[in-house]
């Protein structure tokens, strides 16, 4: 009796913990004033990151192994449609500077070189709003406002932010 349950209490944890899964990403995003630049890390899930680069091409591969070149190129293409900036109503252009792997995470570095000083920021981010319903985004921003976060979905997917 004691090892049925045993193995029905185990098998109902490995069971559960395996059909669960969070779908979070989480972008830093810094307004530095003094060098007049927004700078921008997102934290995404390499396995969900790569699939949805297989959507452009199905060989992609997120691994240091890989064409990195290539890599880098889908990444800029697909995460400057997701990830779009807006100063004063403006669109602003990103710039795509790299990546780093660690772990099962692949950061993303980006940054934009601001014109003129800005009063206003929208940010919107529909990172795996298209592969995943339950997706959430986290942003965490920093700059002459402090730090403030925000939980982006697809009901809610931007924010402004007066500076």
């Amino acid at each position: 009796m004691r090892s049925s349950l045993l193995l029905v209490f185990c098998t109902f944890f490995l069971l559960g913990s395996t059909t669960h899964k969070y779908y979070v990403s989480t972008t830093e995003i810094e307004h530095k004033i003094e060098r007049n630049t927004i700078q921008i890390t997102l934290q995404l899930f390499t396995d969900d990151a790569e699939l949805m680069l297989q959507q452009k091409d199905p060989n992609v591969r997120l691994d240091p192994d890989f064409d990195a070149k290539k890599v880098d190129i889908l990444l800029d293409s697909e995460l400057s449609k997701a990830l779009q900036l807006f100063a004063d109503q403006s669109a602003l252009e990103l710039s795509f500077l790299g990546k780093e792997y660690k772990n099962d995470i692949v950061k993303c570095y980006l940054e934009v070189q601001l014109k003129d000083k800005i009063q206003e920021l929208e940010i919107f981010n529909t990172v795996f709003f298209s592969l995943f319903e339950e997706q959430q985004n986290i942003i965490h921003f920093k700059g002459s406002v402090g730090r403030k976060s925000f939980l982006l979905h697809s009901r809610r997917p931007s924010v402004k932010i007066e500076l």
